[in-house]
């Protein structure tokens, strides 16, 4: 019983079952959705991620080529001879599927003008004689060992008649076995030398008497040549030749993860200032005297010349696309497809290349080529790479 003015005790009540299964719904809902906002945020992070370093990746191998490829020609306009007399190879040379699997392969060739001097004289222009040493102005910049190209400026005869004698550049390539105050001792021996130096008569015979504005000029030679290794295909490898692919063996690695490398080049085709006549003989744009190649013309655009023929249409501008792919476990849908690199409406003449796109979306692994197998994501880049001491103000 209870007294007048006392307050009644109710029995303590906690939650019911329902009520805590209720509770506990909720909050599982909510913490699913919170998980399912914070994997998909991840999984965007780790994407985007992975594309920016793909484009980090693009970006340093672009600028690594690029460098390269815009001194191409420097002191070489015509080209150069390198350990024979029977061909002038071009200051850039392109090949299509070099790798011999679709990518294609460049090399460059250039003098460095940060290490240079004035030859003062040859032991012999006569180009019947051996040659072995030179003397120059100053021998500062250079040490045994240095592999150096010799350039001047000298007439040639490009047919009958005193209208087809032109200015030409002549550079050949020797390397320097002894440097003994000012004089250079040319290796006869080894990778870039004969036992004659053949491919130095031109420039000798071509030296001048006196100190004219064509003088003579010795500058370290620079070769680079780019290609992605054809041995190691899963990987996907960029590689580097510091002798742009005249040595054998010597490619170095850059990179890992590429999957293409296509070149166009861009050719003044009228007719040049020594007028010999460069008629396009199959033009497919509207420019009479400019054309793209993306081809295997390109091929034969930049192969050695034979002889004294330097009659080669003026290389204007190179552009270079570059694939690049993710590696390792992706979170995120592959790409469906890789990048087209052509216009497939004139594969061989256009600006880009000749890759068409490859499907990958629903092809099983042993259905693609190896460099495309497992789920990846695919981004490129090209770069246009005005040929300054070629023939970029055609």
């Amino acid at each position: 019983m209870t007294r007048p003015g006392q307050r009644v005790r109710r029995p303590a009540r906690g939650f019911t079952l329902i009520e805590l299964m209720i509770a506990l719904t909720i909050s599982a809902l909510l913490v699913g959705m919170i998980l399912s906002i914070f994997t998909r945020m991840s999984t965007a992070y780790r994407t985007q991620s992975r594309v920016a370093d793909l484009q980090r990746t693009l970006t340093a191998a672009q600028d690594v080529i690029q460098r390269d490829v815009r001194q191409a020609g420097f002191g070489m306009i015509d080209g150069v001879r390198v350990a024979s007399a029977s061909t002038i190879r071009a200051a850039v040379e392109l090949r299509d599927n070099g790798s011999g699997f679709g990518p294609d392969e460049l090399h460059v060739f250039y003098a460095d003008p940060s290490a240079q001097a004035r030859v003062v004289s040859f032991d012999s222009t006569n180009a019947l004689t051996p040659f072995a040493s030179f003397t120059v102005d100053d021998p500062d910049l250079f040490v045994a060992g240095d592999v150096v190209v010799i350039t001047n400026r000298s007439l040639v005869a490009l047919g009958p008649g005193a209208d087809n004698v032109v200015a030409h550049d002549r550079a050949c390539v020797v390397q320097l076995a002894r440097v003994t105050g000012t004089s250079f001792v040319a290796a006869t021996t080894g990778s870039w030398g004969t036992s004659n130096n053949d491919q130095c008569d031109e420039v000798r015979v071509g030296h001048p008497t006196t100190v004219p504005a064509n003088t003579s000029m010795v500058y370290k030679f620079v070769a680079r040549g780019y290609r992605l290794d054809p041995a190691r295909r899963s990987l996907g490898v960029l590689q580097q030749s510091p002798s742009g692919g005249l040595l054998a063996n010597d490619w170095q690695d850059l990179g890992i993860g590429f999957t293409d490398l296509q070149v166009a080049s861009r050719w003044y085709e009228g007719e040049d200032d020594s007028g010999r006549q460069l008629a396009d003989s199959a033009d497919v744009d509207t420019d009479p005297l400019r054309e793209w190649y993306s081809g295997a013309d390109q091929d034969a655009l930049t192969a050695p010349l034979a002889g004294v023929d330097y009659a080669r249409p003026l290389l204007m501008q190179v552009r270079v696309s570059l694939v690049v792919r993710t590696r390792g476990t992706l979170d995120a849908v592959g790409s469906a497809q890789t990048p087209a690199l052509t216009d497939t409406a004139r594969p061989s003449n256009n600006d880009v290349g000749n890759r068409a796109a490859i499907t990958l979306a629903g092809v099983p692994d042993a259905s693609r080529p190896e460099e495309l197998r497992g789920d990846a994501l695919y981004r490129y880049a090209t770069i246009g790479i005005d040929l300054r001491n070629l023939a970029v103000s055609r």
